[in-house]
């Protein structure tokens, strides 16, 4: 009877010891896994902004894109009206100087 006392106490040591290492074995894998998630979570930031700068980009583009395209026809436009103006300039010059 007192040896399966002893061997009571010992199975008692042991889970006991067995209970604290599986405690410490959790809490380092709860802070391994706090670690990840935080890092998961930086990750997903990242990209967040990445995804904003890139539609921010984007919409710029867009807008440089039209305000390109109608560039050269106000150039052409202008180009026209001092063409004509030239002209009718000239014509005028020659007319009273009779030379046409």
């Amino acid at each position: 009877s007192v040896g399966s006392g002893a061997v009571a106490q010992e199975t008692v040591e042991l889970d006991s010891q067995s209970q604290r290492n599986a405690k410490e074995h959790f809490s380092q894998m709860e802070r391994t896994l706090s670690s990840l998630i935080s890092k998961t979570d930086m990750i997903l930031r990242q990209a967040d902004y990445a995804k904003e700068l890139e539609v921010e980009f984007h919409d710029q583009t867009i807008a440089m894109n039209k305000a390109s395209q109608w560039w050269p026809i106000v150039q052409l436009c202008v180009l026209l009206v001092t063409g004509f103006t030239q002209a009718n300039h000239m014509i005028s010059f020659f007319r009273k100087h009779h030379i046409y």
